[in-house]
């Protein structure tokens, strides 16, 4: 089995793995998150879809590893490890960060000429193109950052009001806020994937237009979904999220 060659030092956890699956879902986390974002995950999606995530370093099973400070250390190693497994028809999910992750990865893999996802889901990021209004968060001193976060409910109170597990937190959510900002978009043609965008009506990082944007990066089908909620909709809408997703995935090829 597969599953036991991995280590923790991998970069793609299995979350589910039926015994005859017709694609593979691969889920990229937001920024200071890992692959226990998605453990919610493992009993939504079609029953012959394998469900696994990116666990980048610093964080998680792999907290004594230095976190990635480009985009490309995370992508690479992923695309590495995502070639290894056996070949599935597959889709790509990314939050926040993670959208970003999950289209430049699908756009590496076509550099490559590998074979690149059926479709791409990103959700809760404007379309990369966009960059005018983007928060800088890393510029932000711990307090300021903290208060911002605790706003957007992307750090549970507890983590906030606890000194030793903000000293874990706060170096890789840098770190991986720094990859996010540092984001420099290259005009290249539109993906060959359809692509599905999810976005939180009342998230306060993201427009409607902006979010319709991620139109002109497919030059296949393109779907847009606004759901209630703010930055973090995909947990309090999962279910309406999980929904959308096996819906669109019926056409993964």
């Amino acid at each position: 089995m597969l599953t036991a060659r991995l280590s923790t030092a991998s970069w793609l956890v299995p979350l589910r793995r039926p015994e005859r699956p017709r694609a593979r879902l691969v889920c990229v986390p937001n920024a200071g998150g890992g692959a226990t974002t998605f453990r919610g995950w493992a009993g939504l999606p079609a029953d012959d879809v394998e469900l696994w995530a990116v666990r980048s370093p610093g964080r998680e099973t792999r907290i004594g590893e230095k976190p990635p400070h480009r985009l490309s250390m995370i992508v690479d190693p992923v695309i590495d490890e995502l070639s290894r497994l056996a070949p599935l028809p597959f889709a790509l999910f990314g939050h926040s960060m993670g959208a970003l992750v999950s289209f430049t990865t699908a756009r590496r893999l076509r550099s490559r000429g590998l074979p690149g996802p059926g479709r791409l889901f990103v959700s809760g990021w404007n379309a990369p193109q966009i960059r005018d209004g983007m928060p800088r968060l890393g510029r932000l001193c711990d307090e300021d950052l903290m208060r911002v976060l605790h706003r957007l409910d992307g750090i549970p109170p507890e983590v906030i009001g606890n000194a030793e597990l903000m000293s874990l937190v706060m170096p890789v959510l840098r770190a991986d806020l720094n990859v996010a900002e540092s984001y420099v978009h290259q005009d290249e043609p539109p993906l060959a994937c359809p692509i599905s965008v999810f976005g939180g009506i009342g998230d306060p990082t993201t427009t409607a237009a902006g979010l319709g944007a991620w139109s002109a990066q497919t030059e296949s089908a393109f779907r847009l979904r606004l759901l209630p909620g703010g930055h973090f909709f995909v947990h309090t809408q999962r279910r309406a999220v999980l929904r959308a997703i096996r819906e669109d995935l019926g056409t993964c090829r």
